[in-house]
């Protein structure tokens, strides 16, 4: 580590620090720990760590750890939104486009020429054209097969011709949506470098998963795909992103564990007798106490979300 510059050495100091603390304490760091040492996650702290030959024991995870939960703090006034049902015939429509493009893939062809991707597919000889598909060459259908004389027949209904698909900087806007819906649905850009890439390096796996999750540059994880997605679907749900706002996300474990802290309040129940019952009930918050026990302070956060349990009416 010592051909580190100063600022990247003072991030090192910061985070060997963290970790070590909370190795202590034998639970994870909190990914706002990562933030304020100037990293992107507790992952790429600990692999960034790795790389520039911190030890092991430093680097390592807390034994039996947990993530920790960030636990979402205070809230304000409910406000009902249209059902997301409203958009069904949307999504559907969504995932028509994309599973006809998917089925079309085998008549697709694609290079990169220069700095342009470059398309071209095959399409039934009397469907429709559209604009842009006057020109084309004829094909066989892509399932004919050349007959003992090497000769393929197929009807003039069965006739395939090959379209111009453009050329562009980036990819069609097919393929494009089709990558994105694959990223936000829990692919990772490994697997698509593997199936589509046609030689990633490292560098070029490093860049795919810092243009989807963001990297320790705020600049970078404001534009990463993922942050993108978000704000974008915020603004449609009427909340839109503003600059600062860093309200934390609630788990489902987090959210379900305030219904049963509101409930147990609305009972006369102290934030003590709260605590206590959390840890005895293993069905509460399992992964949560994996790193640590419940405290009335953490009673004290989820009360504080003021999540009303659906249909509680507080005797």
């Amino acid at each position: 580590m010592e051909s580190l510059s100063k600022h990247d050495l003072n991030r090192a100091l910061k985070a060997a620090a963290y970790l070590c603390v909370q190795q202590l304490r034998e639970v994870e760091p909190d990914e706002q720990d990562a933030i304020n040492a100037g990293f992107g996650s507790v992952e790429v702290m600990r692999n960034e760590l790795a790389n520039w030959g911190a030890p092991d024991w430093v680097t390592q995870k807390a034994p039996n750890h947990a993530p920790c939960e960030k636990k979402a703090r205070g809230s304000g006034s409910a406000t009902d939104l249209p059902p997301a049902s409203n958009a069904t015939s949307i999504f559907q429509r969504t995932v028509k486009k994309l599973s006809d493009f998917v089925e079309r893939l085998p008549l697709r062809k694609e290079h990169r020429q220069g700095r342009r991707f470059v398309v071209s597919y095959a399409k039934p000889l009397l469907e429709p054209s559209e604009p842009g598909e006057e020109y084309g060459y004829l094909e066989a259908p892509p399932d004919a097969k050349p007959d003992g004389h090497g000769v393929t027949s197929f009807t003039l209904g069965q006739a395939y011709r090959r379209v111009a698909g453009g050329a562009s900087r980036y990819p069609d806007e097919d393929l494009t949506a089709a990558i994105a819906a694959a990223l936000l649905t829990g692919t990772t850009t490994d697997e698509l470098l593997d199936a589509l890439h046609p030689a990633p390096t490292q560098e070029v796996r490093k860049q795919a998963r810092e243009l989807l999750e963001g990297d320790t540059n705020t600049t970078m994880r404001q534009y990463a795909l993922k942050n993108r997605a978000g704000q974008m679907a915020a603004l449609i749900r009427g909340n839109p992103s503003e600059k600062g706002n860093r309200t934390n996300a609630a788990s489902k474990e987090w959210q379900s564990a305030a219904w049963v802290v509101q409930e147990r309040v609305g009972y006369g129940y102290s934030d003590d007798e709260i605590a206590r019952w959390l840890n005895e009930q293993d069905a509460h918050l399992p992964e949560f106490k994996k790193g640590r026990r419940v405290t009335v302070d953490d009673v004290r956060d989820l009360r504080s979300l003021d999540f009303s349990p659906p249909g509680f009416k507080s005797h």
